[in-house]
């Protein structure tokens, strides 16, 4: 648990300094987390969250015109089906998708590159736990103006954002000109949106990020990591912590002369991570997954919050 979040848990810090000096095996790992490794480090199988599964499924071509043909029927009988096609047609003129889709290249696999995946917003993962970094074309112009000789910076769209937000709607953290405003920095280019993102980890030459789960994906296939934020895995000790251009320039000239992570590492902040947290979940699908079913997760949650 988290008493503050920049922070961090101090039983995490606890468990950690007491495994520093172990060498742990994944077998070690309780059986989840396991299961959760070997999926990670299988090439052969699709290890996208779970979480992007149950958006991808719910925002699927069927599901959005079964959506929108429900609107249309409630529309109908309260009788304001005239001013929602007004107000769709208004918006058009603000659509994101096109904005993007205008500006995006081809990501070119066999260049030296930065790979940089958007966090999802408005939401927690950047706001508080961005901090200023919030706003993440601050982040991209620190990441470019630190790039060796001959690199570029590569960002993708976070797929939720259309998904969730809307391609036509935009909020605070997505404006008319946003991605303009990105394509625009010397070195970097936009991505279509389709990439793989597995691919794109990959042939990196590391993963950049605010919070988001492509560090952690980048961290579990040895690729170096540079968080300008706090997410959960924030304390893995290889991990770059990035505040400002000259953190970056010397994180990138360690990562140009070879650093690599190591998976003796990866298990042994996994071990800790094991040891320090409880079984338990928030959002709601994720109990077709979990062997625990809605009384016990909150029973384990109101344990921890009672102690």
């Amino acid at each position: 648990t988290y008493e503050d979040w920049e922070e961090g848990s101090p039983l995490l810090h606890e468990v950690m300094k007491k495994n520093e000096d172990k060498h742990f095996h994944i077998d070690d790992l309780s059986e989840d987390l396991q299961k959760y490794y070997r999926l990670q480090t299988d090439d052969k199988k699709d290890a996208t969250p779970v979480y992007m599964q149950h958006w991808k499924k719910k925002f699927s071509k069927f599901n959005l015109l079964l959506g929108k043909f429900k609107i249309l029927a409630k529309s109908i009988k309260d009788r304001t089906v005239l001013n929602k096609i007004l107000n769709y047609f208004k918006k058009l003129k603000n659509n994101l998708k096109k904005e993007y889709t205008t500006l995006e290249i081809k990501a070119d696999l066999n260049k030296k590159f930065i790979y940089v995946p958007l966090n999802f917003q408005p939401e927690r993962t950047t706001s508080p736990q961005g901090d200023v970094f919030v706003d993440q074309i601050l982040m991209i112009e620190i990441l470019a103006a630190s790039l060796p000789d001959g690199w570029a910076v590569y960002v993708k769209e976070h797929p939720s954002q259309w998904w969730l937000r809307g391609g036509i709607m935009y909020s605070c953290n997505r404006y008319p000109g946003y991605y303009n405003k990105i394509a625009s920095i010397k070195g970097v280019q936009l991505v279509p949106i389709n990439t793989n993102s597995f691919d794109l980890i990959h042939h990196s030459q590391a993963v950049t990020t605010v919070t988001g789960t492509a560090g952690w994906e980048a961290i579990v296939r040895s690729k170096p990591t540079l968080i300008f934020g706090y997410p959960w895995y924030r304390d893995f000790s290889k991990l770059f912590r990035i505040k400002d251009t000259e953190s970056c320039k010397q994180a990138l000239q360690k990562i140009e002369r070879g650093f690599a992570v190591d998976q003796q590492d990866v298990i042994n902040f996994l071990k800790s991570f094991d040891e320090a947290t409880i079984h338990a979940y928030v959002e709601g699908f994720v109990d077709k997954i979990s062997k625990l079913n809605k009384q016990e997760s909150m029973d384990n949650i109101s344990k921890i919050i009672f102690e």
